[in-house]
C-alpha cells in the first residue's frame, strides 16, 4: 500500500513539473484573442500579422505552447507563429487533422456567429505529438478577419 501511495506522488509530481505554471485555460485564450483583435483595429493588418507571426511576441504564452493566430474568412490562414507554411495556400478550407477532421471549417463556422469553440487534434509545439485541442475562435468586429487561441488536452485532467 505504501509503495503504491508513494508510485502515485511520484507520478503527480513528474506531471506537475511536466506542465508549465501558465497552463493555457478558457479564459487566457478568450482574452488574448480580444486583445489581438484590438491590437488589429488599432494597429492594423499589416502589423498584426507581424506580432501575431513572432513567436517570442505578445500573443505567444506558455512556454510557446499557446499562441495566437490569424485568418480571414476564406480561411486562408494570414500568421502563424509556429506553422509559418500554413499561410502559403489561399484556402486551408479542406485541409484536415490526423484524424480527417475538416476543422477549419468549423473555424469559419465559429467566425460567422463572431465566436465560439472547435476542437481537433493538433500537434503541440515542441513535443512532436499529436492531442486533442480546444479552440477559441473570435471574429474581430467590422471586419473578415477572426484570431484563434487554444489549449491542448494533455491527458484527463490536465491541459496544456
Amino acid at each position: 500500500m505504501k509503495r503504491t501511495i508513494a508510485g502515485v506522488l511520484a507520478v503527480m509530481v513528474v506531471m506537475l513539473l511536466t506542465v508549465p505554471a501558465q497552463a493555457g485555460t478558457r479564459d487566457d485564450c478568450i482574452a488574448k484573442c480580444k486583445e489581438a483583435g484590438d491590437f488589429i483595429k488599432s494597429q492594423g493588418i499589416d502589423a498584426a500579422i507581424k506580432e501575431i507571426n513572432n513567436k517570442n511576441g505578445r500573443f505567444v504564452w506558455n512556454d510557446g505552447v499557446s499562441y495566437v493566430f490569424l485568418m480571414n474568412m476564406k480561411a486562408k490562414m494570414l500568421a502563424h507563429p509556429h506553422k509559418p507554411e500554413l499561410t502559403k495556400p489561399d484556402t486551408l478550407i479542406e485541409a484536415t487533422d490526423v484524424d480527417g477532421k475538416a476543422f477549419f471549417k468549423d473555424f469559419v463556422k465559429a467566425a460567422e456567429k463572431g465566436k465560439g469553440w472547435t476542437k481537433y487534434m493538433w500537434p503541440v509545439p515542441g513535443m512532436e505529438m499529436n492531442k486533442p485541442k480546444h479552440t477559441f475562435i473570435y471574429r474581430v468586429p467590422g471586419t473578415d478577419y477572426f484570431v484563434g487561441a487554444g489549449f491542448y488536452v494533455m491527458s484527463p485532467g490536465v491541459f496544456y
